[in-house]
């Protein structure tokens, strides 16, 4: 029987997580303090793309989950938590959108 160990990353690997990862950290404080000139929407925009790199970073560099046969049953279930974050957080905005939309309508000025 074959047992494989799972491999953990070397320190050039983590460095380069940790680099990564404070680069975007202070590109979203940075946007956030000296770009309030901007578009809200863009700025969100951009915050939410950093963030979406921030937690590949995050799975990549620090908890060794890619798209290899040998990962499959790591990046499964974390496929499936992001689906039903997605969902609650989906279904937590269209439900709020609507009770404002039933309970406040008398109210517009």
């Amino acid at each position: 029987m074959k047992t494989s160990v799972p491999s953990h990353g070397s320190l050039r690997s983590y460095l380069g997580g940790f680099a990564a990862s404070l680069f975007l950290t202070l590109a979203s404080f940075g946007l956030v303090l000296y770009g309030p000139h901007l578009e809200s929407s863009f700025l969100f925009g951009i915050l939410a793309l950093l963030a979406i790199l921030q937690i590949t970073v995050q799975i990549y560099f620090f908890l060794h989950v890619d798209t290899s046969s040998e990962q499959l049953w790591h990046l499964l279930p974390l496929l499936y938590t992001l689906l039903i974050v997605i969902l609650l957080v989906g279904g937590t905005l269209w439900i709020m959108h609507n009770a404002n939309l039933h309970m406040m309508s008398g109210m517009d000025p």
